[in-house]
């Protein structure tokens, strides 16, 4: 969670199966380049070129991120062009939250997105998201009778009562 021109931005990733694709295949043209300057005595343009390449892949892959805006909008921003950018947050009519991850189904749809997040963004998004006055739908917390982490801090004040 980063606070960017008065905006929180939560940070997510894809899947881990894409995550590991991606970040793998992002890593060759650095490898591929340092290769290719090892073997000669000069820096050759194919390995500018390379590095160039890796340097746009690492700021397309950290570039994915939620923002939810004050006229009842969630924001997904991504590199991929055919997915939505803006979503109402009043057509979100689940959110389920696992350990690794939330998934957000919208209205119309079976099928949720996933959406991989670290512990402490996902909890500031999910409350964020929860207390929003938009949000009409439910938060469903999925593996909290197995995992005891963050999710006691949900019921901790309905347990006391």
């Amino acid at each position: 969670m980063i606070k960017i021109f008065g905006q929180l931005r939560y940070h997510w990733q894809p899947d881990v199966s894409i995550l590991v694709v991606y970040w793998s295949l992002s890593l060759i043209p650095i490898f591929v380049g340092l290769s290719l300057m090892y073997e000669s005595s000069r820096i050759p343009t194919l390995v500018l070129f390379s590095f160039f390449l890796f340097m746009l892949l690492l700021g397309l892959g950290v570039h994915r991120y939620f923002t939810i805006y004050e006229d009842g909008m969630l924001g997904i921003i991504t590199a991929n062009p055919f997915t939505p950018k803006k979503i109402a947050i009043a057509s979100i009519k689940k959110v389920e939250v696992t350990k690794t991850s939330i998934t957000l189904f919208l209205d119309g749809k079976e099928k949720g997105r996933t959406f991989c997040m670290r512990k402490w963004p996902k909890k500031y998004f999910v409350n964020a998201l929860a207390l929003n006055e938009h949000f009409q739908g439910e938060v469903e917390l999925m593996d909290h009778l197995t995992h005891l982490d963050y999710f006691e801090v949900y019921y901790g004040n309905t347990q006391k009562d």
